[in-house]
């Protein structure tokens, strides 16, 4: 395990602040932009209209900076990359001839995404406008970026062992000398010394950090207690890189800004949502929450594991208790608060279009709860940042109105996709299933994946044919973008983890489409 998150004072927090384990960091795509270069064009110039949708010179440059390097390694990287944003509006307008954005499933999740985007603007609204940075700040990080630090430590896991250490040092031992002694059974350099620079250092361990600079170069620490033992360190040796360049400066010191901006939002938005759980006073029912737990554990354990913490006894004991039948439970009250209530179905619904994000800890039964819980307030937080949201009509915006367009177009387009994915994949099953031949796994997928391009192109080509597609070349040629035709242009993958929903900033195209390069 890495010092980085072994060194912590110990500190008490009150009960009443659940949102340190809520996560409520919360991203804002407007701290993303200065990722891509200045477009001097009116942003909503149409790029193309296919049928009824259009593309705008706006969606497509957000589009185009978030998504796939593979199209920016070749020439015409923004016909390409536009082509294929075409190929996915097709197959959006199939899946709105067959009301596909009318199924349960698919509209929880484009709400969902819609919450999300009016959360954010409310969020744009009451905190981002509030951030100041002042120079000094930016001038703070940017030393820290440049400081280089060799740090090393002795270590012992008990008391015993510390004083031992204390006892040598203060009778002329050296700090090298015992540090040299530490390599034994299998302990690794890594696990006694770190080279990092300080801006580092303070994102994996603020209170590492603090030490750090109030201890001169070549001193030893006072002892340090962990929750794993005792630690005393030494700043083997400092340095500072050296910018050579105005253009890296610069580089330095906007990544220094972003930064500062990130932290206060976060900062501020803890606070925020706490002061709304606080007035909201929710309670999770105890017998709700076990019959919840139980629910979820049948999916996710192990039946090893499922019957040895005995959740089927503690399911059915929440369900005498709370007298409900298969045909009510859903309807169960999971969350009381001072002014309504969360049902134990708008929780399962919540969950549905979030787990495949979703891991929990199965160590044992008390580490499992824990993480049903923390997802529990999670739903609360965001059940709360919707309503209000809503209730000040940041799902009217603008800017709301075009991203929610996007979005939906795009989770409307991935059910289309979905199922012919799903349908090739069943027909080949039944093909295996009737067959006498056995394919080895790489065969299969190849096979199948050849089938699911196949079955696309037959599916575009007949769309094409229903739907007028026009394209503004003039437009495309005037959007600027970072980087087009660079064969070492690399994926990088942003992803707005402290929102309520795990998503890119923008829409972007699918990677699959590299098969068809």
């Amino acid at each position: 395990m890495k010092i980085y998150n072994r060194i912590a004072y110990k500190k008490k927090y009150s009960f009443l602040l659940i949102i340190i384990y809520l996560g409520t960091s919360y991203p804002f795509q407007d701290s993303l932009k200065s990722q891509a270069p200045a477009n001097d064009l009116i942003l909503d110039e149409i790029v193309a209209s296919i049928g009824p949708i259009i593309i705008t010179a706006e969606e497509f440059s957000n589009s185009y900076e978030f998504g796939p390097a593979f199209v920016k390694r070749k020439k015409d990287s923004k016909n390409r990359y536009l082509k294929y944003m075409i190929y996915e509006k097709l197959l959006t307008l199939d899946g709105y001839s067959r009301n596909i954005d009318k199924e349960e499933e698919i509209s929880s999740l484009i709400k969902d995404f819609e919450s999300d985007l009016a959360t954010e603007e409310m969020f744009k609204d009451d905190i981002l406008s509030t951030i100041k940075i002042s120079e000094k700040e930016v001038d703070t990080i940017v030393t820290q970026k440049q400081m280089e630090l060799d740090i090393r430590w002795l270590y012992e896991q008990n008391k015993e062992g510390k004083d031992d250490l204390l006892f040598e040092l203060n009778n002329g031992a050296s700090f090298d000398s015992l540090y040299q002694l530490q390599f034994e059974d299998s302990i690794y350099l890594d696990d006694r010394s770190m080279k990092i620079n300080r801006f580092q250092l303070g994102k994996k361990n603020p209170d590492l950090a603090e030490i750090i600079d109030t201890l001169p170069v070549g001193q030893v620490s006072n002892p340090i207690e962990a929750d794993d033992g005792w630690y005393l360190f030494k700043i083997h040796n400092v340095w500072q890189n050296i910018i050579t360049t105005e253009a890296e400066m610069i580089r330095l010191r906007q990544e220094s800004v972003n930064w500062l901006k990130k932290k206060k939002m976060d900062q501020l938005s803890d606070e925020y949502v706490n002061q709304l759980l606080l007035e909201k006073n929710p309670l999770i029912k105890i017998q709700s929450f076990n019959l919840l737990r139980s629910y979820i554990g049948l999916y996710t354990l192990s039946k090893e594991k499922y019957n040895l913490w005995n959740l089927s006894d503690k399911l059915n004991q929440a369900l005498d208790e709370l007298n409900v039948t298969k045909e009510n439970i859903a309807q169960t009250i999971l969350v009381k608060m001072n002014d309504g209530t969360i049902l134990l179905e708008e929780f399962l619904v919540w969950y549905r279009n979030r787990s495949q994000y979703i891991k929990f800890n199965k160590t044992n039964l008390r580490s499992f709860s824990s993480s049903v819980e923390s997802l529990v307030w999670r739903m609360v937080r965001d059940k709360l940042l919707t309503g209000q949201a809503y209730e000040r009509n940041y799902h009217t915006t603008e800017s709301f109105t075009k991203q929610a367009k996007w979005w939906k177009d795009k989770i409307v387009y991935s059910a289309v996709k979905k199922d012919i994915v799903e349908s090739v994949e069943l027909e080949e099953e039944e093909v295996k299933y009737n067959s006498l031949e056995s394919l080895d796994v790489k065969s299969n997928e190849e096979k199948i994946n050849t089938e699911i391009t196949r079955q696309l192109f037959l599916k575009l080509n007949k769309l094409k044919s229903e739907y007028e597609i026009n394209i503004n070349e003039d437009v495309l040629e005037k959007i600027n973008v970072s980087e087009e035709h660079n064969p070492k242009a690399i994926d990088f993958y942003t992803v707005k983890k402290g929102g309520l929903i795990p998503r890119t900033p923008y829409p972007t195209i699918d990677f699959d489409w590299i098969n068809w390069e």
